[in-house]
């Protein structure tokens, strides 16, 4: 039963929580191609959610382009996580070092799981040694109950009051001792994002928007201009 019932809702959750288009292929415009041959602002590495792959960001990939930054979208697998978050952290910082090497400064963009799967790269793998700033996009950084339906290891662990999420707790101080700057987007109607409280997170800046769906926060015009206001700053404030 437990087995109907979850390939029953596999479909739901895919639309509820992948943003990918249809084609495989994302298309890069001529704007964009011509910002990224030229010499970028700063690095920026743009991590994907849940059910997804990098050409699922299309919109946020062109925002942050189109303002002058170099950008990494790693795809990371398998895509739900069934092998657990921390085997994904490391992919994530294999792809960071072969792009730009270990010792290059970067700001990290994650939405949903990826926000998570960032985390534990910056907290238990060194990577915030690196690291100009973390901004999540509606991750469950309290964890969510919908986790509760779909089975593997990283929706285990995407749980409220998970050994994962309690170990995230423990090594979040880094932020402060390294003073990286952290933003947390979030949609007070995102019912993916159960309880609503979920993406809040205590040591972050938090930032409210409305976005009906869980997705749809990534192609918000409004946080768009926010997050590369950020960057800016903080890039600078870095350099200084």
């Amino acid at each position: 039963m437990r087995i109907l019932v979850t390939a029953a809702l596999c479909p739901l959750l895919l639309n509820m929580f992948s943003c990918s288009p249809i084609d495989p292929q994302p298309s890069v415009s001529a704007k964009v191609a011509s910002k990224s041959s030229s010499a970028p602002k700063g690095k920026v590495v743009l991590v994907h959610g849940i059910f997804d792959t990098r050409i699922g960001l299309p919109s946020l990939y062109e925002a942050i382009v189109n303002d002058g930054y170099e950008c990494l979208m790693p795809s990371l697998k398998p895509v739900d996580g069934r092998d657990g978050l921390e085997p994904m952290a490391k992919q994530l910082q294999n792809e960071i070092d072969q792009k730009w090497g270990p010792s290059c400064k970067f700001s990290l963009v994650a939405f949903s799981m990826g926000g998570l799967i960032s985390r534990y790269y910056l907290q238990e793998l060194g990577g915030a040694s690196r690291c100009q700033g973390l901004y999540t996009i509606a991750t469950p950084h309290n964890g969510s109950y919908v986790a509760y339906l779909y089975p593997g290891r990283g929706t285990n662990q995407m749980r409220p009051e998970s050994e994962f999420l309690f170990q995230l707790k423990r090594s979040e101080h880094v932020y402060d001792t390294l003073q990286i700057p952290t933003t947390s987007y979030r949609s007070a109607v995102d019912i993916v994002m159960i309880p609503l409280k979920s993406p809040k997170w205590h040591r972050s800046e938090n930032v409210r928007l409305w976005s009906p769906i869980h997705p749809a926060l990534l192609w918000d015009k409004k946080l768009h201009r926010d997050l590369l206001r950020r960057l800016d700053r903080n890039r600078e404030h870095s350099l200084n």
